[in-house]
């Protein structure tokens, strides 16, 4: 199975106004514009974290400290700085706060201050209206910010994963700071687990590393997963049983934390909205049992999730209309078509 990529490239014009680089070096003449002047042409974010929307994109800037700085930008890359304002969400423990998003005339940039950024993920949904038309989103914003999902994906790219390459469970697999893993989850049952991997994909003890992901899709939602039995993956569980469209790992160490949108990488847009690819992490999995009945009559075939079988089938044979049950698990060299 094919993880499909949740980004969409942009262009190479539209990447470079954006960034820092796009500056350059000043003229004299450059150098000698009044300060009003400068107040009245539109600030560049540095880093932003973008979403792309059907009738442009907005680029975000999360600090620790609650403060937010926001772009939106028309499909050709120029800024819209008129007709635009929004309210951003955040979701804690001790229930939602909720700030609005203001236009700043001097910069061009929409802007607010919510709380700040304690936990290792807070969700926080946006509603942007731009010319009377909304433009909806969530976002799972680490402790240090949107930059921290930059930086993660910088530090990605340098190790990247062969296109189309899956785990050994069929998930995804993602680079997290120096670890990689592997994402994965049951589309019978919502059980989600996350994999960490050696420098051959195969997988190894999960140590003391706690694991939280941020799941976007139809709804949105954060989920704490918990060491699995032998310490071999860690597990949770997600209500909807379908491909997000965005997800955020945090990989917590005991000195320091890694965190990455899965997938993304710097300079590229982000595709939101109904037209937004999933990432493929729900599979048809092994671990969970399911009865069906077998063509043969007085046969039901269970499918175990022992650890001694590796999901090997249990047949077993019901005589007539009598109770007495017995089983028998298939071996390597035993094949049954079912």
């Amino acid at each position: 199975m094919q993880a499909k990529s949740i980004l969409s490239v942009v262009a190479l014009t539209t990447l470079i106004a954006g960034s820092p680089f796009a500056a350059g070096c000043k003229t004299t003449a450059e150098a000698s514009v009044t300060e009003e002047s400068v107040q009245a042409v539109p600030v560049a974010i540095e880093d932003p974290l973008t979403e792309e929307h059907d009738g442009g994109s907005v680029g975000w800037d999360f600090a620790p400290d609650g403060t937010v700085k926001a772009i939106v930008k028309a499909p050709d890359g120029k800024p819209i700085d008129k007709d635009v304002s929004g309210t951003l969400t955040w979701k804690g423990p001790n229930g939602d706060a909720q700030a609005p998003l203001a236009l700043d005339a001097k910069t061009g940039l929409l802007v607010a201050t919510g709380p700040k950024l304690e936990a290792d993920l807070t969700e926080v949904k946006y509603n942007i209206i731009v010319s009377g038309k909304p433009w909806n989103g969530t976002l799972h914003v680490p402790s240090g910010g949107t930059k921290v999902i930059v930086e993660g994906a910088r530090k990605a790219e340098k190790r990247p994963i062969p296109p189309g390459k899956t785990g050994p469970n069929g998930g995804v697999i993602q680079v997290v700071g120096d670890d990689t893993i592997e994402v994965v989850a049951d589309k019978a049952s919502g059980q989600v687990r996350v994999y960490v991997l050696d420098a051959d994909l195969k997988p190894v003890p999960v140590g003391n590393r706690k694991i939280k992901l941020g799941f976007v899709g139809q709804g949105s939602e954060l989920v704490v997963l918990t060491p699995g039995p032998g310490g071999l993956y860690c597990v949770g569980k997600v209500a909807a049983k379908v491909n997000p469209v965005k997800l955020t790992v945090v990989v917590a160490h005991p000195t320091h934390a890694d965190v990455v949108l899965v997938g993304y990488r710097p300079g590229v847009h982000v595709v939101v909205g109904p037209s937004a690819p999933a990432v493929n992490v729900v599979v048809a999995t092994a671990w969970n049992v399911d009865v069906r009945v077998n063509r043969a009559p007085g046969v039901v075939v269970v499918h175990d999730d022992d650890d001694d079988d590796d999901g090997r089938p249990v047949h077993i044979h019901v005589h007539g209309k009598h109770k007495h049950k017995h089983k028998h698990k298939h071996h390597p060299h035993h094949h049954h078509d079912h």
